[in-house]
């Protein structure tokens, strides 16, 4: 996930865009929480692959762990640290083993989007052309964005029209961030959902949207991605570095580039008008569970009436 300027997260609600505290902001004027990201919105969508890869990160770390397990495995259940807060605790009794083992998928998958965040900041900086300190991790993905554009002859100058940019709905009330916007030599055929190569001088544009992995190939694609292409494609607005605001111009196509340790991928997407309908209904499934106060919810049972005296 990447960091964008408007963005913020909250408590409880997730990612929200608003004021960036900058002069002359175009996101000033919003109520809180502000706007909905794309991608907190996309969170309501099921995702069936998560459950056997936080069992699979978790099963990992038991096994790391085994010699402590057995040595702790005498000891109950919630000892000492139980009721500690985190900061104060061992970390080597049995409660402290096993709430590590516990919280390794998160660790894992907090770990996998702040180095997607760092890919992303590398590969912006490809193309405004500028360079940001050599990562060696980050450095091969890198490496794979540049091949990508040098295998599609995309010229910096003349070919992206923007990177990285804010887009906001205000007739939705959602926002994200844009990856890249890019003339390529493709054509989309919303009937058939083919691609097809026209002519290096007959070039179109493409919304990109980049995802990094250490660990899937590269050809891996999920059913919720087309949602985030639709609602970056069909935002009215987009938000320039200067603050100033355009309107999003109309896209041949989107896709996703799949970034590697050793290659890429642009991936066609079918992120048209029907996609976007999906993905409004998921705004609104998302903005109602924001808007419920579950705590305030109180059980009510049947009153007890007496019952009435046997008649001798």
């Amino acid at each position: 996930m990447t960091a964008p300027k408007h963005a913020r997260d909250i408590k409880g609600k997730g990612r929200y865009y608003g004021d960036c505290g900058t002069e002359g902001c175009p996101l000033a004027d919003l109520p809180d929480p502000g706007f909905m990201s794309v991608t907190n919105a996309q969170g309501v969508v099921a995702k069936p692959a998560l459950v056997p890869a936080a069992a699979k990160a978790t099963a990992a770390a038991a096994w790391d762990r085994l010699p402590q397990m057995v040595a702790t495995s005498r000891q109950p259940a919630e000892g000492p640290c139980a009721r500690k807060r985190v900061a104060e605790r061992c970390g080597a009794c049995r409660f402290c083993i096993t709430s590590a083992i516990k919280a390794e998928h998160k660790n894992t998958w907090e770990k996998a989007a702040d180095f997607g965040t760092l890919v992303h900041a590398h590969a912006h900086a490809v193309v405004l052309g500028g360079a940001l300190p050599y990562d060696e991790e980050v450095a091969p993905f890198v490496e794979g964005h540049v091949r990508f554009l040098e295998a599609w002859r995309v010229d910096l100058d003349r070919h992206v029209e923007a990177a990285e940019l804010t887009v906001i709905s205000r007739k939705h009330g959602y926002a994200g961030t844009g990856d890249l916007w890019v003339h390529l030599p493709l054509a989309y055929d919303q009937a058939t959902g083919r691609t097809s190569f026209t002519a290096w001088d007959r070039r179109k544009l493409w919304l990109l949207d980049g995802k990094s992995s250490m660990t899937k190939p590269v050809d891996v694609v999920y059913a919720d991605q087309p949602l985030q292409l639709a609602a970056l494609r069909y935002a009215e607005e987009a938000v320039l570095p200067d603050e100033s605001v355009v309107s999003v111009p109309k896209f041949e196509g989107a896709a996703i580039l799949n970034w590697r340790r050793d290659s890429h991928a642009l991936i066609p997407q079918p992120a048209g008008r029907d996609v976007f309908k999906a993905f409004l209904g998921a705004v609104e499934l998302q903005r109602l569970f924001h808007s419920q106060e579950v705590k305030a919810w109180e059980r009510i049972d049947a009153p007890v009436v007496a019952e009435p005296k046997a008649v001798a």
